[in-house]
């Protein structure tokens, strides 16, 4: 073999271990960031019995469908962006009323605890919380939230398209295969190949991620309730005036 050959075989196998890390470091990237997401997505679904319970203490307070979603709408939120779940046993949801000297006072109090306790997780299961990490000097972490969970997800989707379009795997191995004159000339002879490119293109493409995927619960950021304790009371004392029957005697099966 002549250094002329020599130097063209090794410059042939730089070349082909280069692409072929390239290749394989991209997939597994892929794949690593999905096995990130999903571990994130079933820590984030950890929130949903406490967001949903939240939910239903609130929306008690307020009676009924419509009642609730006027609520919201006084506050300038919007009711499709909020979970309804069932509402249970009001014994179950409450621990007793706050102090107030009348009735009236003691339901606007819960409506405001209420939404106070619903705003606060709805902000860290959105927004994450931070946290210091023992053993780490004091360093302080933020848990893992559906904002960042939301980046990465349509990161992930831009990478997918990416590789898709610029590393398909026919592409990859007929580029591959053209730098080896002796295997093209024996395919020729023998009319082989390496299998079907579009095939393996189909099968080996990845398909963009989906919400469904991972059915994390969709919900909008609430204002705090310094921005709305205003409104908090005047629908309250509206709905008050019109149901004050029915909730006298929502307020009697709590206490």
């Amino acid at each position: 073999m002549s250094r002329f050959d020599e130097f063209a075989d090794n410059l042939h196998v730089e070349v082909v271990t280069e692409m072929a890390e390239a290749y394989f470091g991209a997939r597994k990237n892929i794949d690593d960031m999905i096995e990130v997401l999903d571990a994130w997505a079933e820590e984030l679904n950890g929130w949903k019995p406490r967001l949903m319970r939240a939910a239903a203490r609130l929306h008690t307070l307020l009676l009924d469908e419509k009642a609730m979603r006027d609520f919201y709408i006084a506050l300038d939120i919007l009711p499709g962006c909020i979970p309804f779940p069932e509402i249970g046993d009001p014994k179950e949801l409450f621990e007793g009323l706050p102090f107030a000297f009348t009735m009236k006072g003691k339901y606007i109090r819960s409506v405001r605890d209420a939404y106070r306790n619903f705003h606060r997780l709805v902000g860290e299961y959105l927004n994450g919380r931070y946290y210091e990490e023992s053993g780490e000097g004091g360093r302080k972490r933020l848990t893992v939230h559906y904002i960042r969970f939301k980046a990465m997800f349509e990161y992930v989707n831009e990478e997918i398209s990416r590789i898709n379009s610029r590393m398909s795997t026919g592409d990859t191995l007929r580029y591959l295969k053209g730098m080896d004159p002796a295997t093209l000339e024996k395919e020729k002879v023998l009319e082989a190949g390496v299998g079907d490119f579009c095939t393996l293109d189909k099968e080996l493409t990845y398909k963009p991620l989906e919400r469904a995927r991972y059915d994390l619960l969709e919900i909008q950021e609430l204002p705090s309730i310094e921005m709305v304790r205003g409104d908090i009371k005047v629908f309250c004392k509206g709905l008050w005036r019109e149901r004050r029957t029915e909730l006298l005697a929502l307020l009697l099966k709590i206490i």
